[in-house]
């Protein structure tokens, strides 16, 4: 059953590469790929930190779109409550953008679907490569709900659904992240995760939708106390 899953998916991230789009108002539907990966840390007294890489294609999976590096912390304050700063660096065809990241993670459990519940505020700043043009400020508010379902052995499927709501001007809707995908644990501390957004995006004056399929490559290890 996985097999056959991941044989689908496959299938249809290549297909939609057959077809040439880009989001714009008179086709505002777009086919992305996002491909990273992460090293994750667990150190001692509840503190984790995290470094991450992510190359995103666009135009259907033809274009290449940036690249982004991010580093985050998260401290366990009390269970099942953690803290969270991150920065992200992204270097994209309309610019430089600079991302700061803070926010609060709960974890809990459902039966035996493990869930966590978070909460994020996001300051981005983006450098114009264009110095006529001024620098952008956008302000973020984040709720996004996951669960992680076990499957099979090494094996579980993982569905989460984020509201991104935008700032500045006003309190609306920027973009839903709605996300399903499956993980698949190679060893103890290397993940490999497939999965598919659906992404309906209200930032311009018109819809746009993003299907973006991606694949992340984790690895993690815990650094002891002395």
């Amino acid at each position: 059953m996985i097999k056959t899953n991941l044989i689908l998916f496959a299938f249809f991230l290549f297909s939609f590469q057959l077809v040439k789009s880009q989001a714009t108002r008179a086709d505002p539907v777009d086919i992305q790929g996002w491909f990273g990966a992460n090293v994750e840390v667990d150190l001692p007294k509840k503190w984790d930190i995290d470094f991450s890489y992510q190359v995103r294609m666009n135009n259907n999976i033809t274009s290449y779109n940036g690249s982004y590096y991010s580093i985050g912390v998260k401290k366990q304050v009390i269970k099942p409550l953690s803290i969270l700063v991150e920065y992200r660096l992204s270097q994209v065809l309309k610019g430089t953008y600079n991302r700061l990241s803070t926010g609060l993670d709960i974890d809990f459990n459902v039966n035996k679907i493990k869930s966590d519940l978070r909460f994020l505020y996001q300051n981005q700043v983006q450098d114009f490569d264009d110095p006529i043009k001024e620098t952008d400020k956008d302000h973020f508010l984040r709720a996004r709900v996951r669960g992680r379902i076990p499957l099979i052995k090494k094996t579980y499927l993982v569905l989460s659904t984020e509201p991104i709501y935008s700032l500045s001007p006003g309190f609306r809707i920027d973009n839903y992240r709605h996300q399903v995908g499956f993980r698949y644990d190679i060893k103890k501390y290397i993940q490999l995760e497939l999965f598919y957004i659906n992404r309906p995006d209200y930032a311009k004056s018109y819809k746009r939708q993003y299907h973006i399929f991606a694949t992340t490559l984790s690895y993690s290890f815990k650094v002891k106390r002395k």
